[in-house]
């Protein structure tokens, strides 16, 4: 009885006495080029940042579009380490869009991006569908894109702690 009685509290102290999980920072991937006319910068293109927290990925995609540099979570987002393969989905606004449906004053973009494509150690790449949050239907636009690697020290970080941002909340349309 006293055996099975330590043995228990062994586990449980063990249980208690375990770190919490925290994410591998997978990369930050970027094809952003800034350009400054008369001393205005302007940047263009897209950027990930991926980490991995056990079978769990999750990050941040970033779209360049002028002066505005959007972001929004990635979700469903999977990596299949051994045939090098990465998909995900984001939501976030880009701007305004003026449409026959948005009225004169416009509204808020509801942009939808999916990336399906291969990692390696320097890059990522593959096709990026933009689609509108308001018709899902419709492709507004489909390209081939080459994110390269840029080496910047990120720490990790715990998935749950991560969430609680508001910046990171799943965008709810």
């Amino acid at each position: 009885m006293h055996r099975f009685l330590f043995l228990t509290l062994l586990l449980i102290s063990a249980a208690c006495s375990a770190t919490p999980p925290t994410s591998t920072h997978v990369g930050y991937f970027s094809n952003q080029k800034t350009t400054a006319t008369t001393g205005d910068p302007h940047s263009e293109g897209y950027a990930v940042d991926l980490y991995r927290e056990g079978s769990h990925v999750f990050g941040k995609f970033y779209v360049s579009t002028g002066i505005e540099a959007p972001s929004g979570p990635i979700y469903n987002a999977k990596i299949d380490l051994s045939a090098h393969t990465v998909t995900f989905g984001a939501k976030l606004s880009t701007g305004f869009e003026f449409t026959r449906d948005s009225g004169p004053q416009g509204r808020p973009a509801r942009d939808v991006f999916e990336f399906h494509g291969k990692i390696s150690r320097s890059t990522l790449e593959g096709r990026l569908i933009h689609k509108s949050g308001y018709d899902p239907t419709s492709d507004i636009r489909s390209e081939h894109v080459l994110l390269r690697r840029v080496n910047i020290n990120m720490p990790s970080v715990d998935y749950a702690e991560w969430l609680k941002e508001s910046a990171n909340a799943p965008v709810d349309w």
